[in-house]
């Protein structure tokens, strides 16, 4: 089959997944409608019990079932409904299998009754994944029509699915994603294009977009992603999340199919996204509890998830601006209302620059990009699937032009230049001892996730401010602060530094962006996960975002 005729055949198949009785009325949420974050709890579909159960985060959940409170069985069948009513607003799933769900929840229950014994820290939670986690019994295409109808085997499946299972929870369905997770939004050939529910006129992000979205609609309590230059913290930023990007080998990723398989320059790392940060703490604890170290993953560090008492005085970096793409105003807002919380809570929050802030920037195509073009197209050559809009660098070097391409020798060149910029990174950090006035270093840097808030479709240019902590290998989490105001975020006399900056700003109207979320980035040290959750947790409280 062709490309088309395979992306109808997938399309069909997902959509016949939802039940009728879970269907919208034709008309009942009119296309013009943007925001549609209400509609879950308004369309009818769900009791006031599977409201009350979704509107419910997952570590209250976990204790609620092990009470015996809610089975797993109702708590698994209320998130399907929900999802299959995501599903239908904002075009988020990419597979479902609601059946096999229900049938290992009512499981789970059987057992439970029996024994007494919970299955695991996740025990009868329903958790949702990104499209790239094999799971036995779906495709994980990752946008492409040559991965479709190619159905995971049991011994396929990415070793985090099967420490997720073995922990007790229930994997009910997976989500949308980028053609290969290259890009800041989520679109591909076979899905089409993921909105975000609070304006559907914008994107939701990516790669890890269809997991933002979902969560969003509280169509799930818990979902996992992955991060190689901003997938998960950029979705959840976009619609209003926590998440945490921990460096590369704090959580197994053997296993997963990858949009560059065999890049290893940057490496990629599994991540949690959640309505609460207790649930991302929740999911942390759960997968290094069964020490993926010791049989699932050879690149999986040997460190236990570390209890860490958090100083009661803090101090904060605040970068504002990175010097090429100043964020848009509600972003700017964020920020600096954080700064102010954090200050009337009684922690210090000082200023941080960024030396060269583009010089990772300058490097990615050497660092892992190049390579990318000859895999894109040998995948899209297989059912003649067109290149993806975006993409039209790496389809360029197809057609024969060399910018960018890197050689071995190069690729090794940029290698020693990156390490050298962590050094002169990792001396700034560090020199900021002398400013903070705790006798250390900063315990965060406060900054913006993307220079946007939200982007409207199509127009995700920019992804600095977290790819290069990719590149760095640090670990970053993203705290919702406000939404977007038409009185407190007006368009600024600005006069545009360069042509990114420009993409930016040249369409600013806060009209046009109503309703989205502004999310602000922590990042932390590398390999300091559980530090950082604990002073997420104290930026959290200090802004008053848990009640978001």
């Amino acid at each position: 089959m062709g490309w088309e005729e395979i992306a109808r055949a997938k399309r069909v198949s997902r959509d016949n997944a939802i039940p009728s009785e879970w269907q919208l009325r034709p008309g009942q949420v009119p296309e013009e409608q943007l925001n549609v974050f209400e509609v879950p709890a308004e369309c009818g579909i769900l009791t006031a019990r599977e409201l009350k159960i979704t509107e419910t985060d997952a570590d209250v959940l976990v204790q609620k079932l092990l009470n015996r409170e809610y089975s797993s069985h109702e708590v698994t069948l209320a998130f399907c409904k929900r999802a299959a009513i995501a599903q239908q607003l904002v075009n988020c799933l990419s597979e479902i299998f609601f059946d096999t769900a229900l049938e290992a929840a009512q499981q789970l229950d059987k057992e439970y009754a029996a024994t007494g014994v919970p299955r695991g820290p996740l025990h009868g939670l329903p958790v949702s994944l990104k499209d790239c986690f094999p799971i036995e019994g779906t495709d994980a295409t990752i946008g492409y029509t040559a991965f479709a109808n190619a159905r995971t085997t049991e011994d396929e499946e990415a070793e985090i699915t099967k420490i997720m299972r073995e922990s007790g929870a229930i994997l009910f369905c997976k989500t949308n994603v980028p053609t290969a997770m290259m890009s800041g939004e989520t679109y591909n050939a076979i899905y089409g294009y993921t909105s975000n529910p609070y304006n559907r006129s914008l994107s939701s992000g990516g790669s890890s977009g269809g997991e933002g979205a979902l969560l969003a609609l509280r169509g799930s309590p818990l979902g996992v992603g992955t991060d190689v230059g901003g997938s998960v913290r950029i979705p959840a930023s976009f619609c209003g999340l926590y998440s945490l990007k921990p460096s590369a080998g704090r959580f197994p990723t053997l296993g997963l199919r990858d949009g560059m398989e065999g890049q290893e320059t940057v490496r990629n790392s599994v991540g949690p996204m959640a309505n609460s940060l207790a649930a991302i703490e929740l999911w942390s604890r759960a997968v290094l509890k069964s020490e993926p170290w010791m049989s699932a993953d050879p690149h999986c560090l040997p460190i236990q998830y570390r209890d860490v008492e958090v100083p009661k005085k803090l101090c904060f970096g605040l970068l504002l601006d990175d010097g090429i793409v100043k964020p848009l105003p509600p972003v700017t807002r964020a920020l600096l209302q954080s700064k102010a919380a954090l200050e009337a809570a009684g922690h210090t929050v000082i200023e941080f620059h960024l030396d060269d802030p583009l010089y990772t920037d300058n490097l990615k195509y050497s660092l892992y990009r190049s390579a990318a073009a000859d895999l894109v197209h040998k995948i899209l050559t297989r059912t003649q699937e067109p290149w993806p809009r975006g993409m039209e660098m790496l389809e360029a070097m197809i057609n024969g032009d060399d910018k960018g391409r890197a050689t071995v020798s190069e690729l090794w060149e940029a290698q020693t230049k990156r390490t050298e910029y962590a050094r002169r990174v990792l001396k700034a950090w560090v020199g900021t001892k002398t400013r903070t006035g705790t006798d250390r270093e900063i315990d965060a840097l406060l900054m913006p996730c993307t220079p946007w808030p939200s982007c409207e479709k199509y127009g995700f240019t920019y992804d600095n401010y977290t790819s290069l902590w990719n590149v760095l290998d640090y670990c970053a989490t993203t705290v919702p602060v406000t939404h977007v105001s038409l009185a407190k975020d007006v368009k600024p006399e600005y006069e545009c530094r360069n042509e990114a900056e420009e993409s930016v700003w040249k369409d600013y109207r806060p009209e046009s962006l109503i309703g989205a979320p502004v999310a602000v980035q922590l990042v932390g040290r590398r390999l300091n996960e559980e530090y950082l959750l604990g002073v997420t947790r104290v930026c959290d409280d200090a802004v008053g975002a848990s009640s978001f």
